[in-house]
């Protein structure tokens, strides 16, 4: 799940290196998207690579917000957050359920690209077992095209 995350938060991060400026003033948009309901399989996050597979069924809120400015500078976020189910798919593991949280913020201008990605989850198992995940991830592209980018995981 956090791997699908940060590859998008990646894309999004590259698509608006080549957003092209607007004639206008500043132009911002904010979407809200409630009781999105997404269903997909993936291992419930860990710091350790991989884990067993989950049904993992998440409703959330979803906010997004972009500026926009005529000389092509870019400020968007994002914030996602609400509640998840994940059943496994292997018999006689623990179900879980808990709250998740999503943070991403971009920065564009005309030579440097920075993105700051933030996933929360804490749940509790069938089995009275807890899960509980923060992951930060940061990357800048500078103006020789170099990319630098951390992750840390708790």
């Amino acid at each position: 799940m956090v791997r699908r995350l940060l590859v998008g938060v990646m894309a999004a991060g590259l698509l608006l290196i080549g957003a092209p400026a607007f004639a206008q003033p500043p132009v911002t948009t904010t979407t809200v998207q409630k009781n999105l309901v997404e269903t997909f399989v993936d291992v419930i996050p860990t710091c350790e690579e991989g884990g067993p597979l989950y049904t993992i069924t998440t409703t959330t809120t979803l906010v997004e917000h972009e500026t926009v400015f005529e000389d092509g500078r870019v400020h968007a976020t994002f914030t996602q957050t609400g509640t998840f189910v994940a059943v496994p798919l292997e018999a006689g593991l623990p179900s879980y359920t808990g709250k998740v949280t999503i943070w991403g913020g971009f920065n564009q201008n005309n030579q440097v690209v920075n993105g700051t990605f933030t996933f929360n989850l804490h749940a509790t198992g069938s089995d009275g077992s807890r899960v509980s995940f923060n992951a930060s991830d940061h990357f800048n592209t500078r103006p020789d095209g170099t990319v630098n980018e951390f992750f840390h995981c708790h």
